[in-house]
């Protein structure tokens, strides 16, 4: 496949990038900014500048792909947050337009909407300051960017919800659930694998996926 990955320069994006080289894919690095990325030359590795919030070079960035994955993404803080919501907008205005195929796969968070309860101090302290002090603008923006994607039906899109990241330095062991983590974390490396892994797949098209590191996993 010719996958385009926006947010290239991140951790997981560069994970992600490395990941679907490993698979075979031809890829499409995409950066905001001009410094090179830290990845091994491959002649299927092609890295553009372009920017989802304002627009630019997005359309050039996507034209053939048969995939999309966007690992945009924003720390947390007060200031207001909208590159969730408008990059998604962009991205798949372009894809219309340009791009080969439909099927686009996306970043929110296991925090995005109320978890399932998991202890005391979890649900009625961690978990609520999170969403609604720290977090507060970040998830907002994580909504307004699934509520615009529920709202279409002719491009295959997936979210993918993980638990809390972590660095790791290999693929390990874990799982994907609907909605909602089943595990408390997800390695950059393992969100990685199973974002390429739902790019390469339609099965989960249109829903909300959550991969997360296993015990198991972590262990190794």
């Amino acid at each position: 496949m010719r996958i385009t990955i926006f947010g290239a320069a991140g951790p997981t994006g560069l994970w992600t990038c490395s990941e679907a080289l490993r698979a075979g894919h031809s890829v499409t690095a995409v950066s905001r900014r001009s410094d090179p990325l830290p990845l091994p030359a491959n002649d299927r590795l092609t890295v553009v500048r372009a920017d989802a919030h304002s627009g630019e070079g997005v359309a050039e960035a996507v034209s053939g792909a048969d995939a999309v994955i966007s690992t945009l993404g924003a720390p947390y803080g007060r200031r207001p947050i909208s590159i969730y919501s408008s990059g998604t907008r962009t991205i798949v205005e372009a894809m219309r337009s340009h791009a080969a195929g439909d099927r686009l796969v996306v970043f929110s968070s296991g925090l995005t909407y109320p978890p399932p309860p998991m202890n005391w101090a979890a649900d009625h302290l961690l978990f609520p300051f999170l969403r609604n002090v720290l977090g507060r603008t970040l998830y907002a923006d994580m909504r307004r960017m699934e509520e615009y994607l529920r709202s279409i039906d002719d491009i295959a899109w997936t979210i993918m919800r993980p638990g809390r990241l972590i660095d790791a330095d290999h693929v390990s062991d874990y799982a994907v659930d609907f909605d909602h983590p089943s595990h408390g974390f997800t390695t950059c490396p393992d969100l990685a694998a199973a974002t390429v892994a739902e790019a390469e797949d339609s099965a989960h098209a249109r829903k909300a996926v959550a991969p997360t590191t296993t015990k198991e996993g972590r262990r190794r």
